[in-house]
């Protein structure tokens, strides 16, 4: 059954591509620990590629930098211990630990509370420059303040999350432009392009946790994905991996018919997709009664229906036109 999506022509259940408001989460969130936590991988082999790739980027240009760079390379460095940091707390607030029981990474949290590094001390010698890594600081500082917000809050029994919705970050508009080919070669604007880059995936990983733990809350803020469904279990893509062995629930929303079928789900492996650097995580369903898998096949069965009815009126349509 894990491989149910695999068998060809021997699977159980018919297999449908469709867009369903889909939501899944461990079942039996962890706490025992110092903090409620839900055991999930957000830091996949594709999420590790692409913060390796743009780490290396950034260091190679800012190696070719020429001018200011002895003022330029310690700061651009401080960014990259920061993002850093934010992606070493999430990986100790998944697992249920408590940065702020840590005396060392309380003390790098408070330190990026409000500013990061030397980034300050740019505004004079390099004033244009100094924009582009204010607004940088900026992104990094909200995150760290809803961070520190949401550890003071939280226990091992709740995680207290914010409203996935964030603001519009000016450095993500600034640096859009710099990957026309203009600025292809030239080393400040790649290194900064690629710091940016950089920040937005620790982030995104952090906006991700946070939604994970929101979710649970908010139904109304379920996402819509596209899925590989049948009645046996589906797959989609995530930017994070589900751990084996952690019984899940799985909440998914049919619009047309207005409801919600929520059923048990085992984790059935996940792979890596190089070419969307996500990863395509399966599950399988263990239906407690018959009555919403029933419904789930039943559904299937009338889409692919649709799908096959609409696809022969087009063909019709089609041939009608070359007939005039």
């Amino acid at each position: 059954m894990a491989f149910w999506f695999e068998k060809n022509n021997f699977r159980r259940f018919r297999r449908m591509d469709m867009a369903v408001k889909l939501f899944v989460t461990p079942a039996d969130p962890i706490k025992d620990k110092e903090l409620f936590a839900l055991g999930i991988d957000y830091f996949p082999n594709t999420v590790q590629k692409k913060i390796a790739r743009n780490q290396k980027q950034l260091l190679s240009w800012v190696n070719h930098i020429q001018e200011q760079k002895e003022i330029l390379e310690p700061v651009f460095l401080q960014v990259v211990d920061a993002a850093q940091l934010l992606g070493e707390v999430v990986k100790s607030i998944s697992k249920g630990h408590n940065p702020l029981l840590d005396e060392q990474m309380t003390q790098q949290i408070m330190l990026n509370l409000k500013s990061v590094g030397r980034i300050a001390s740019l505004e004079e010698p390099a004033p244009k420059t100094f924009q582009y890594f204010y607004e940088i600081e900026k992104k990094l500082t909200h995150f760290f303040r809803l961070l520190l917000l949401s550890l003071h809050k939280s226990s091992s029994n709740q995680y207290h999350s914010f409203d996935i919705s964030q603001p519009d970050f000016k450095i993500d508009g600034m640096t859009q432009r710099f990957t026309q080919p203009s600025f292809q070669k030239i080393p400040l604007v790649q290194a900064i392009y690629f710091m940016s880059e950089l920040v937005s995936t620790y982030c995104d990983i952090f906006q991700e946790m946070n939604s994970d733990y929101y979710l649970r809350e908010h139904p109304e803020a379920w996402k819509e994905r596209d899925v590989t469904i049948s009645a046996g279990g589906f797959s989609t893509m995530f930017p994070k991996r589900f751990l084996p062995g952690r019984p899940l629930t799985s909440y998914i929303y049919f619009a047309e018919q207005a409801r919600t079928i929520k059923v048990k789900t085992q984790f059935a492996r996940a792979e890596s997709n190089s070419t969307e650097m996500l990863e395509l995580n399966a599950f399988y369903f263990e239906f407690p009664d018959q009555q919403d898998q029933k419904f789930l096949e039943l559904e299937i069965e009338r889409l692919q229906i649709d799908k096959t009815a609409n696809h022969c009126i087009n063909h019709q349509f089609l041939l009608s036109l070359e007939g005039a």
